[in-house]
């Protein structure tokens, strides 16, 4: 007996102690990650903190500033402060194990706290509460309960449970963004609008490459947004998806962007009785030197931190060109049910020198290299409203050619000179091609 007692006083010691112990590597991990937050993130700036520590929770308030260093000559930087209710582990609650449960908060004005209160029903909207691990990293999540809000305007606003979480790993070296948002929706009977999302889905991932370098691959959908004003026709968008894939092999890096649709229809569409069954817009920058990269990203990083200690100079620019990095147009189009039209091809900038980026765009023209293509059915450009006028004008121009069904534009600079479907071609507001000696860059 006397042993149960003996093991339950070392419990409740235990459980009593546990909180100020870890209350006091709390603090310490709470700054660090505040710490390793603005140095990631190097807009937002910390101008003032302070901490009080309690025994089961604390307290914090912190003052951030963002659009601070290098952007005060761009911008007005801005000031808030966030105040921080700290729960000491080992127990969290509902949020299982941690070293520390961190509930954040806007510090407001009372009267426009009331404000808040009076039109979305409660002081705090959005909510923000923050997971400290044992082993460094943390997660905040970001959510706003379900609501359905009446404007003073008569309109209304409504959206479903919105959930939004961020967690990064110790020092940051990877950092996640996961977050979905089945419904939003506004509508204004007086101006005859409306805006509907559905099933927004979020995730991104980032992980450090080197310095303030990160490489990032992330997606963003929409199931459906359909949006209408001024009494016209809805327009309806399916399935929008928007993706970054970033690929690093040591030497150089290549950043994909696709943003595209499924069917888009209504609206202006419905008026020249057009369905678009899909829509494309696919770039990939490559060859881009990652350890220029790299001290690109410092120097920016830096200057936030230090206004005026550090300056961008050409000689970044020059080595991030000297590998000749390139454009590549993968798909930019639409698609219906006759066919698809799409220019593809690549773009690139060789041999710039610092002579060239002091004398401007002009120059920079004569170091373009592109081979671009247009393809597209005589058909899907005669179903645009003016499309048969604009695709025979190209054709008498010789800008493009009827080859069977088919309209084909093949665009080459090279060297200064223009090719459109292999005839050189002039360039309008120029008296000499660019690769004359005359207007050729020394």
């Amino acid at each position: 007996m006397k042993r149960v007692i003996t093991v339950v006083v070392v419990m409740a010691a235990l459980l009593v102690g546990a909180p100020w112990v870890i209350g006091n590597i709390a603090e310490d991990r709470v700054n660090r990650t505040l710490d390793g937050m603005v140095e990631a993130a190097p807009t937002l700036g910390i101008v003032d903190r302070s901490y009080t520590r309690g025994w089961f929770r604390s307290e914090q308030e912190v003052t951030f500033e963002v659009l601070g260093g290098a952007t005060r000559a761009f911008a007005t930087s801005t000031r808030f402060t966030v105040r921080n209710e700290i729960l000491h582990g080992p127990l969290l609650g509902f949020s299982g194990l941690g070293l520390a449960r961190v509930n954040s908060k806007l510090v407001l004005d009372p009267q426009i706290r009331r404000a808040i209160a009076r039109q979305f029903g409660t002081e705090d909207p959005i909510e923000v509460t923050t997971r400290i691990g044992f082993l460094g990293g943390g997660k905040t999540t970001f959510s706003s309960a379900a609501r359905e809000l009446k404007l003073d305007d008569g309109g209304t606003i409504g959206w479903d449970d919105l959930i939004l979480d961020v967690s990064w790993s110790a020092d940051f070296d990877s950092i996640g963004l996961k977050g979905d948002w089945p419904r939003f929706e506004a509508r204004n009977p007086q101006l005859k609008s409306f805006l509907r999302l559905e099933d927004a889905v979020l995730d991104v991932s980032s992980k450090r490459v080197k310095g303030h370098l990160y490489q990032t691959d992330g997606e963003l959908s929409l199931d459906d947004l359909s949006f209408a004003s001024d009494g016209e026709a809805p327009t309806t968008l399916k399935k929008l998806d928007f993706v970054v894939d970033t690929t690093d092999d040591g030497d150089f890096m290549s950043v994909a962007t696709r943003l595209g649709s499924g069917r888009i229809s209504g609206g202006v569409l419905q008026e020249q009785k057009l369905e678009l069954t899909a829509v494309h817009c696919d770039f990939t920058l490559r060859r881009l030197h990652t350890d220029t990269l790299v001290h690109i990203s410092n120097a920016i990083a830096e200057s936030y931190q230090h206004p005026g200690a550090v300056s961008m100079v050409d000689d970044d620019f020059i080595a991030l060109l000297a590998h000749e990095p390139e454009l590549r147009i993968d798909r930019i189009g639409f698609e219906t049910r006759d066919g698809a039209a799409y220019l593809k091809g690549v773009v690139k900038l060789a041999g710039v020198t610092q002579k060239d980026l002091k004398m401007g765009a002009l120059s920079l023209i004569a170091r373009v290299d592109a081979d671009l293509r247009f393809e597209a059915p005589q058909k899907v450009l005669e179903s645009i409203q003016g499309g048969r006028e604009a695709m025979m004008g190209a054709v008498d121009g010789g800008y493009a050619e009827l080859t069977g069904d088919r309209v084909v534009s093949h665009l080459e600079f090279h060297a200064g000179e223009l090719r459109i479907n292999g005839k050189v071609q002039g360039i309008p507001g120029l008296e000499a091609p660019l690769g004359s000696k005359r207007l050729a860059p020394e």
